[in-house]
């Protein structure tokens, strides 16, 4: 599919008033690039603009003031529970605060999250009924797996592989972008 295509379905599916709402484009960095700028001249119900993709990484970062930021990364080491608890904590009350005063929103840039293994189960969970979400997320699928961020793992072969969670996203709501 094209991405006309896939913002095509996307409309469609935004448009059933309820029910689960989570979304996901799989590609390659430049394709998830390509796509964006087509979804920004594309309209939804009630033609709505899709709204800009917000980076989910530097916008739980800007949460820490520098002196915390600073605690938690040179405490990190001895103690990295806490650093993945507070991380977790402040991605958790950030979909929640950018949902609040959004219908749809766009989320890019999750590296942060998958770092340090934090729970995705946010997104599905308020992604109902009237609030949606979209995922894009550099990766593709091999069998009935997703392999995220596979440029990473072409670099550092001997780290473990970056899976998304088989539950997550429906497979009818997951799309992957051409080259």
């Amino acid at each position: 599919m094209n991405d006309i295509e896939i913002i095509e379905l996307l409309r469609k599916k935004l448009s059933i008033p309820i029910g689960r709402h989570l979304y996901g484009l799989l590609g390659s960095y430049p394709a998830l690039e390509r796509f964006t700028k087509e979804l920004k001249k594309a309209t939804y119900e009630d033609n709505l603009q899709f709204p800009l993709p917000i980076s989910v990484s530097s916008s739980i970062l800007n949460q820490f003031s520098d002196e915390e930021f600073h605690r938690i990364v040179t405490d990190e080491a001895k103690r990295p529970e806490p650093t993945r608890k507070s991380i977790e904590d402040e991605f958790n009350a950030f979909v929640r605060r950018t949902l609040v005063s959004n219908k749809l929103v766009v989320y890019t840039d999750l590296e942060l999250l998958f770092a340090y293994g934090v729970d995705l189960n946010s997104f599905r969970t308020l992604a109902t009924d009237d609030k949606r979400i979209i995922l894009l997320l550099p990766g593709v699928r091999k069998g009935g797996v997703i392999y995220l961020y596979p440029e990473y793992q072409k670099k550092f072969p001997t780290q473990k592989e970056i899976i998304l969670p088989s539950n997550l996203i429906a497979e009818d709501h997951l799309w992957e972008l051409k080259s």
